[in-house]
């Protein structure tokens, strides 16, 4: 019996800290090899907020996406406020450039960091209740099951899930730097900050006082007397003063909302309850993972996945209110840091926001972890004599959530891959299939995505974005007249959109309508006089065309807004050297 690690006092602090960072580092590790997929794209290598120091200041006093002309489609984007995340990756791109495996290690680090976070955390609530070297090997297990769990890959391995990872690491800092107490007046300051960076990062970090009375009551750490209070808590609440003048300064009293889906009643009750199951799923077994949900229509109350939800919350109610008779502190606790951060996502779906992300539970699996360690240490005390077998049972659920972590690092490698995996599993999700096609037309696979963008098509018929894109993939293979009609509907779609003209401006200087898709590209940037690829297509068409000084004038206008556009450099060197061989046009 004294070789299973169950049995007998656990290693030193250290050497158990450092086996949690190793097992965060060595199952994340091969993300240093994927790439930036999906909203990494806008916000890391389009995002104009990240060329200078000033462009940074944008990004306090607008939304996520408020760089982009129509970033906030629909209003989704409106409501999100989180400048730190433009910080961090303008810090990232002045050091790594757009490489992107600098971005992936700092959330591979950051991984590890709040491994070791929730294994102290672990240790806090624990500690006091039942035998020491037991409550030891405990929150060893749950941390380390933190560390290898596949539902966070897409918050550890994905550049965007940063938010939400950064956001959970400012909490736990936090919540490190208040409990235990007693806590001088610096630390309860540096605390403040570290919540109002999370706040900065995602908007989730507003449970934290929720969080942080549950964790004090859990442990016996609540602070006595008014004085007390106020020296820990008085700090907290200057950071929730910045912030809320921050954001309404900014976006007001704005909410991410989707018109679309309120306009049809929204989200029910059925659907958070079927929310509950998901999530809770995807905790319990996490496989298979799946970057968007099955499409959900009206759902009914009598569906398994809803009856369970709510066959859960009832589940829920009863343990905490056992809990809270028997004072089991590390039971609340853990079942607040479970359902508390899932509050936010359950009201984005009462807005009408598709709330499905398995980012989501970056954050609420702390409390999930700290209930399975609270039951692992029931076990062993109620049956010593299994200790062996609990071990065994123990690393094989670490091992198998290693390997399913393994396996689901290289889906998120590409764009490709990650919406080639989710439309096998999610077939009838429209818009899975357009960013794949999306994905197929980025590197230059237009005849894959023409059926998947058709797809799309039909099914969003008011999406401009799938029509433009559809239009790009006829106009690569060929069919001129269909490209042209897609987008002249995207046009109507979505008038005020530079990027529908652009579009068209290249498909009629493929079909050899020169003159005309001139006039495109000068309607784009009626729009938006500031984009640089509009001014570089529009003097490569006049270039064609034989007037190579107005064509010099637009290139020279795009080198100025995009310095590193090495297609416009040669265009331009084109054009000064040739002789102009038509006259200028209207």
């Amino acid at each position: 019996m004294a070789s299973t690690p169950f049995h007998g006092p656990p290693p030193r602090a250290s050497l158990q800290a450092l086996w949690v960072v190793l097992a965060a580092l060595l199952v994340h590790v091969p993300a240093l090899a994927n790439g930036f997929v999906y909203d990494d794209v806008p916000l890391l290598l389009e995002n104009p907020w990240l060329r200078s120091v000033d462009g940074l200041r944008a990004a306090f006093s607008h939304s996520l996406f408020g760089f982009v002309d129509d970033g906030a489609d629909s209003g989704l984007g409106s409501g999100y406020y989180r400048p730190l995340a433009h910080v961090t990756f303008w810090l990232l791109r002045a050091v790594f450039g757009t490489a992107p495996w600098g971005y992936h290690l700092l959330l591979i680090l950051a991984h590890a960091g709040a491994s070791v976070l929730v294994w102290r955390l672990l240790r806090t609530c624990l500690r006091g209740e039942g035998g020491e070297d037991v409550s030891g090997w405990a929150a060893l297990a749950g941390a380390l099951l933190f560390a290898l769990h596949p539902v966070h890959t897409e918050a550890v391995v994905w550049v965007s899930g940063w938010m939400d990872l950064s956001a959970c690491l400012a909490l736990l800092i936090t919540a490190r730097l208040l409990v235990p107490g007693p806590v001088s007046s610096p630390r309860a300051w540096l605390a403040a900050l570290a919540w109002l960076g999370g706040l900065l990062l995602k908007e989730t970090a507003i449970v934290l006082p929720v969080l942080l009375v549950v964790l004090e009551w859990g442990t016996g750490t609540a602070p006595v007397g008014f004085r007390e209070r106020l020296r820990r808590h008085g700090p907290l609440a200057v950071a929730l003063a910045v912030y809320a003048a921050l954001r309404l300064s900014a976006l007001g009293l704005a909410a991410p909302a989707d018109p679309r889906r309120l306009s049809n009643g929204g989200a029910s009750l059925a659907d958070a309850l079927s929310l509950v199951t998901r999530f809770g799923g995807k905790l319990l077994w996490p496989h298979p993972l799946v970057a968007a949900p099955p499409a959900s229509g009206v759902r009914s109350p009598w569906e398994p996945a809803v009856l369970l939800g709510g066959l859960c919350v009832m589940g829920f109610l009863l343990l905490l209110g056992w809990a809270v008779r028997r004072r089991q502190g590390a039971v609340v606790t853990g079942l607040f840091w479970l359902a508390v951060p899932l509050l936010p996502v359950l009201a984005l779906q009462s807005r009408g926001v598709e709330a499905y992300a398995e980012r989501y539970l970056y954050l609420p699996s702390v409390g999930f972890v700290l209930l399975v360690a609270v039951g692992l240490r029931a076990l062993l005390e109620r049956w010593p004599a299994s200790a062996r077998a609990l071990t065994l049972a123990s690393g094989g659920v670490l091992a198998s959530f290693a390997l399913l972590t393994l396996l689901r690092i290289p889906v998120w490698h590409d764009e490709v891959s990650l919406w080639e995996t989710t439309v096998e599993q999610v077939p009838e999700r429209p818009s899975a299939h357009a960013w794949l096609g999306a994905a197929y037309l980025n590197v230059r696979r237009a005849p894959e995505a023409v059926p998947h963008l058709e797809t799309a098509a039909a099914a969003l018929p008011g999406n401009y974005r799938v029509r433009s894109d559809l239009a790009v993939a006829y106009a690569m293979t060929g069919r001129f007249q269909d490209a042209v009609r897609q987008l002249e509907a995207a046009i109507r779609l979505k008038p005020r959109s530079a990027t529908p003209r652009h579009n068209l401006g290249l498909t009629l200087r493929r079909a050899g309508q020169l003159d005309a898709a001139v006039a495109r590209f000068r309607e784009a940037l009626q729009l938006e006089p500031a984009r640089a690829d509009s001014h570089l297509e529009l003097g490569r068409t006049l270039l064609q065309l034989g007037r190579p000084r107005e064509a010099e004038a637009a290139l020279t206008e795009a080198l100025r807004l995009k310095p590193d556009l090495e297609a416009a450099r040669r265009a331009l060197a084109a054009a000064r050297s040739a002789p102009s061989t038509a006259q200028p046009g209207p």
